[in-house]
């Protein structure tokens, strides 16, 4: 009987369960980029080590530039953070170049980073094929490198790259390991950018730099990355840097330490302020249209008070008429829930397409979708269900 009096007037039912439609579709879109936003963020971050610690330079403004003199990070400095910060495991200085890189008639430009040996347990890199550098490589100044695996398909396709001879710049250097993809390469991540580093070539710093850190520790770097040895401590750790390289630097402000732990905590009080944001407005979308159901219901009762009280007079009981009319205002909820749903995942799916953006619905959004459907099914369809059961059935019979 429920289905029956909803299919005789298929418009307004239609234009009645529309609000709900759209509030479950803005719950189920924005809870698939939130969640798709948050394993980004945490993937990201897991890149670039939630026990990690990275300095870097940073410029200095014109009016700080007349009282002070940049110094800039050292290779010297790394070192030194290992002695002074107790928490430290390891460190490494970063040294970043665009070079021109070929092979056998093939070159691309591509990102050289200067680094030592411990760069690979700091960023957790799996060797594919070889090895990574070794610490003899940077002592010697060795003309090995590790190439990326993206980088090493395009350069040497189908041949080995181990112990071939590629040009960076213009210094030949030995391939000694192929550096496994991380798998989804990372972004940039706030003030930090990560690197995609299945096309990036990994050298020795002192090679990059033509002098080792023994001979000369004052060379410039670019970053010093140091992994913290408790990565619940790395707060303290990212503190206790901040403050050894500043006086390392006699005061001079001229580098950033970045905790990516801290970027990660960050990406999320700015997702949460965004859940809330759109959130409420899927809110706002519900009420609207559990309202809207509310009044075409109360009219529904209106129209149909001849039927209720023939209905009362051959023994149907109150409880039967509210159950009537609750169900047919569950059914529109529930229905309208459903196509929220699919809508809310197609509009998920196109953000992916269109935008980029990396979403993701969950069993949760789709649970949650058919709840509040229910909820405000049963909320604003009891009003009007129990003031159809309240019917005095001679009145009712007797209403035009």
């Amino acid at each position: 009987m429920a289905v029956e009096a909803l299919w005789r007037y298929k418009l307004r039912t239609f234009l009645s369960v529309l609000g709900v439609i759209l509030g479950v579709a803005a719950v189920i879109a924005m809870m698939s980029v939130v969640d798709g936003a948050r394993g980004e963020a945490l993937k990201q971050v897991e890149a670039l080590g939630l026990d990690n610690v990275v300095a870097r330079n940073r410029g200095i403004t014109s009016q700080e530039s007349m009282n002070l003199v940049p110094v800039g990070l050292r290779a010297g400095d790394a070192e030194r953070l290992l002695n002074l910060v107790p928490q430290a495991k390891a460190v490494s200085p970063l040294v970043e170049r665009y070079l021109p890189l070929s092979h056998s008639g093939r070159g691309v430009m591509t990102r050289v980073l200067g680094v030592d040996s411990n760069y690979q347990s700091i960023l957790r890199l799996r060797i594919e094929r070889g090895r990574f550098l070794a610490p003899p490589d940077d002592r010697n100044m060795a003309h090995v490198c590790a190439v990326g695996a993206s980088l090493a398909r395009i350069l040497f396709g189908y041949q080995d790259p181990l112990s071939q001879s590629v040009r960076i710049g213009a210094d030949y250097y030995t391939v000694v390991g192929i550096v496994a993809e991380q798998g989804g390469g990372v972004q940039a991540l706030g003030t930090l950018a990560g690197r995609d580093l299945g096309r990036t070539v990994l050298v020795p710093l002192s090679a990059l730099l033509g002098r080792s850190v023994d001979i000369d520790p004052f060379q410039r770097v670019d970053e010093i990355w140091l992994q913290a040895r408790d990565g619940e401590r790395v707060e303290e750790v990212g503190s206790l840097m901040r403050h050894s390289l500043s006086i390392l630097h006699n005061g001079v402000p001229d580098v950033d330490v970045v905790v990516p732990r801290e970027l990660l905590a960050q990406r999320y009080r700015t997702q949460r302020t965004f859940s809330v944001v759109v959130g409420s407005v899927a809110v706002l979308t519900l009420l609207v249209g559990g309202i809207g159901i509310m009044n075409i219901m109360l009219t529904s009762v209106i129209e149909r008070t001849t039927e209720i009280g023939i209905r009362r007079a051959v023994g149907a009981t109150r409880k039967d008429v509210t159950a009537q009319f609750l169900a047919e205002s569950l059914l529109m909820t529930l229905g309208g829930g459903a196509l929220g749903i699919a809508l809310g995942t197609a509009v998920s799916w196109g953000i992916t397409a269109y935008a980029g953006w990396t979403t993701r619905v969950s069993p949760l959004a789709v649970f949650l979708g058919f709840f509040v459907s229910f909820l405000v099914g049963l909320f604003f369809g009891l009003y009007p269900a129990v003031k159809a059961a309240g019917l005095d059935p001679v009145d009712a019979v007797r209403y035009e």
